[in-house]
């Protein structure tokens, strides 16, 4: 209960103790944030005006970091117009009451929150059942193409007389076995990566400040000079988007290079060119990529915008790939949308929250 008028937060913590629930009362944004190094609480209400940290600033700072993302908090202030409202939407609140409450209501909305927490976690759950199930059917199928060339073609030549191939003959088998490790290389990093993302347990670790524009012009410019395979053309939109993050820079990083090269990898023989850029709404930045010439890979040709996406969806989750990028995504409180039409044009983007610091800078421009 975060509740700067003592005489309430008395009242609403023995209250709320009545009906069987454990309360923490502070007065301000500041020392819920002191009482969370402690201990973390199944949901959080909170006043807005209050001294030394109102509760805009509270919500910012818990949203901004990755422990606390997550965490529910329900509104209880006298600000009641929409447009409080709305910022608090926007920043990530779960529930917004306005003073005198009913204590039913206060109740209600705090059964919600944790019915909806109950729901997401088994929701979690479930994915990784699924994510599980998933790796085992690739390593079933991913595996044994790759490990076909390499074995194939090593046995061929172990077999063989000196002299019985050409140079070009014994280039090509080469080439086979190359792209064939390459394969299970990139394969290996993949489910070491999306171990990695398994064991952190919703938890982010070497968070930094960076700005966005920034990394996503060292992402595309390694991708544009690399020489391998999946080698791109990559265009990248000014900066005028340009926020500063809070995030684990190697795995964003690791994600958007997926991302790349997933579009790259749907592209039609003519179409080389991709486009990368950033897009804003509200409190979070999108990484974008996009092509005009996707061609789906494993279904049918798409004519209707609706259901290219769906069609696209259905792709993207077979992906070992974007399943890590949707997996990164969601340790940092953002998700991965994606949009097609019938004319191929498809568009990927990786959304993450802003920094807290962005957020108080916006507010303030915003008066």
């Amino acid at each position: 209960m975060v509740e700067d008028d003592a005489n309430l937060n008395l009242a609403l913590t023995e209250m709320l103790q009545f009906y069987g629930y454990t309360v923490t009362g502070v007065y301000n944004g500041s020392e819920a944030l002191e009482a969370l190094r402690r201990f973390v609480p199944d949901v959080i209400i909170c006043d807005i005006a209050m001294p030394v940290m109102d509760g805009y600033t509270f919500l910012q700072r818990l949203r901004s970091d990755p422990d606390f993302r997550l965490l529910p908090v329900i509104f209880l202030t006298a600000y009641g117009t929409a447009e409080n409202q709305r910022r608090a939407k926007e920043i990530g609140v779960e529930d917004y009451l306005t003073k005198p409450v009913d204590p039913k209501d206060l109740v209600a909305a705090i059964e919600n929150v944790l019915k909806r927490r109950r729901l997401i976690e088994e929701e979690i759950e479930r994915n990784l059942e699924q994510l599980r199930n998933q790796i085992v059917g690739l390593l079933q199928h991913e595996f044994r193409n790759p490990l076909t060339f390499i074995l194939g073609y090593a046995e061929l030549l172990a077999a063989s007389d000196d002299g019985n191939f050409s140079a070009e003959e014994l280039r090509t088998m080469a080439q086979a076995i190359l792209q064939g490790g390459r394969r299970l290389q990139h394969l290996i990093e993949n489910f070491l990566l999306m171990a990695e993302l398994q064991n952190r347990s919703g938890k982010l670790q070497h968070v930094e400040a960076v700005s966005a524009f920034s990394l996503w012009r060292t992402i595309a410019q390694d991708l544009s000079d690399s020489a391998g395979p999946l080698s791109l053309d990559i265009q990248l939109s000014d900066q005028k988007n340009d926020r500063i993050i809070e995030v684990d820079v190697r795995l964003l990083s690791e994600a958007l290079r997926r991302l790349c090269e997933f579009v790259q990898r749907t592209n039609r023989a003519e179409g080389k060119e991709i486009r990368v850029g950033l897009t804003n709404s509200g409190p979070y930045i999108g990484f974008s990529v996009h092509s005009d010439s996707a061609e789906l890979m494993t279904l049918p040709h798409h004519e209707e915008a609706e259901t290219a996406v769906n069609a696209w969806i259905e792709q993207i989750d077979t992906d070992l790939s974007l399943t890590i990028v949707r997996s990164v995504a969601r340790l940092h409180g953002g998700r991965l949308t994606v949009e097609s039409g019938a004319e191929k044009a498809l568009t990927l983007t990786l959304w993450v929250p802003v920094s807290a610091e962005e957020e108080n800078e916006s507010d303030a421009q915003f008066g």
